[in-house]
């Protein structure tokens, strides 16, 4: 005979989830599973919210490529509609694919390494090749490694950690070697410092001392990026540290950003708007990273992503391949009011409740309403996850 699930399903009701603190979310944080999020989510197509069908022609079309009137064509969910609540940390909609995999037909796959949906869902090697960060090729390239007939990353492969059949029990590899699981913070940002003032500043400051370490190391991607938007940037972490220390290494080079995403020599991995890359490129390096960008969180690191305008679709797809964001696009809010939304966050430390939007900035199109911080209008202009292992 069946027994009642009413006591079991009120026992589940009244658990909550807070990593931070014993299990519990702190106050002002949204109990979400695997996770505790900054913010609420808003639905953008309310009554109150802004017409999001941009004018092609006009100062404030949205810069997406591929979409019209705003709205994105990759089967992602539309401006401010809410995903399923139910998926855990880094699943994707309807499907429950744990990131870096994701649902072509019927399966969950790493189209990083899937020999049928190389780079791509549908996209097959020939006979005798081998799918390697996305490209079909005759042999793994270092520092691939070949497993069971497939092309694998030994620095971030769960199942394969430091060489072929090596098994995280934690499910985390990162550096090539299995890790505890420990909170990791990825920040998504639609500034771009072309142009920056003090309450600005706060905000990437911010951003970048979300690391538990006492001098954080931070690996600063330049590549594309605007000079005097690096500059900015320096000058922003140095007005936010004060007397505290932090050390930067630049990368320059697509190349050399996977193997920076190490927490053995990284804490910080600091990804500039890139106007000048184009979104074929931008799009070849979000599959590269999203496997060792996901690692790195979960074993406690931090990602900033910057956007901004620019000719490209926007720097957001490197941030959105981790899957632990919902964005589909951009728009333009250059000189607008940004408002404070969730003040408890970390990245608001110091902020007032409103500050201006400088020349470049965006908010961002097709989120879910997960980790949003600052906003403009009914639009997210940062993000913030709060990430906790698998």
């Amino acid at each position: 005979m069946k027994r009642p699930l009413v006591s079991l399903l009120l026992a589940t009701a009244l658990l909550g989830c807070d990593p931070l603190l014993g299990g519990r979310c702190s106050e002002g944080w949204i109990p979400s599973p695997g996770a505790c999020d900054a913010g609420i989510a808003r639905d953008a197509t309310g009554p109150d919210a802004p017409d999001d069908r941009p004018d092609a022609t006009g100062p404030d079309a949205v810069s997406d490529a591929g979409s019209t009137d705003g709205a994105p064509t990759d089967g992602a969910p539309t401006d401010g509609a809410l995903t399923d609540s139910s998926l855990r940390d880094g699943a994707t909609a309807d499907a429950g694919c744990t990131p870096p995999q994701t649902l072509c037909g019927s399966t969950c796959v790493d189209t990083a390494s899937s020999f049928s949906h190389c780079g791509a869902c549908g996209r097959a090697c020939a006979l005798g090749e081998v799918c390697a960060s996305g490209v079909c090729s005759a042999v793994c390239r270092a520092p691939l490694l070949l497993c069971d007939g497939v092309c694998l990353d030994p620095q971030t492969d769960p199942e394969n950690c430091g060489g072929c059949g090596v098994v995280c029990s934690t499910g985390i590899c990162n550096g090539g070697r299995c890790r505890d699981a420990r909170a990791g913070h990825l920040v998504l940002i639609g500034h771009d410092f072309q142009t920056t003032r003090p309450d600005q500043n706060r905000v990437v400051g911010n951003a970048v001392f979300l690391s538990a370490a006492a001098a954080p190391r931070v690996a600063t991607y330049t590549a594309g990026a605007l000079p005097a938007s690096v500059t900015n940037v320096r000058d922003a972490v140095r007005q936010v540290a004060g007397l505290r220390a932090w050390r930067e290494t630049e990368v320059a080079s697509p190349d050399e950003l996977p193997p920076v995403f190490s927490i053995d020599s990284t804490d910080v991995v600091f990804i500039h708007h890139q106007p000048s890359a184009t979104d074929a490129a931008i799009d070849a390096l979000a599959v590269r990273v999203a496997g060792p960008a996901v690692g790195f969180l979960r074993a406690g690191g931090v990602v900033v992503v910057l956007d901004g305008e620019g000719s490209s679709r926007g720097t957001w797809p490197l941030a959105r391949a981790t899957g632990l964001l919902t964005v589909t696009g951009h728009r333009v809010v250059s000189g607008s009011a940004a408002e404070v939304v969730s003040g408890a966050d970390a990245v608001a430390i110091g902020l007032p409740v409103a500050y201006r939007a400088e020349r470049g900035s965006v908010t961002f199109l097709g989120t879910d309403g997960a980790g949003e911080v600052i906003r403009v209008g009914q639009l997210p202009l940062v993000l913030h996850r709060v990430v906790f292992g698998r």
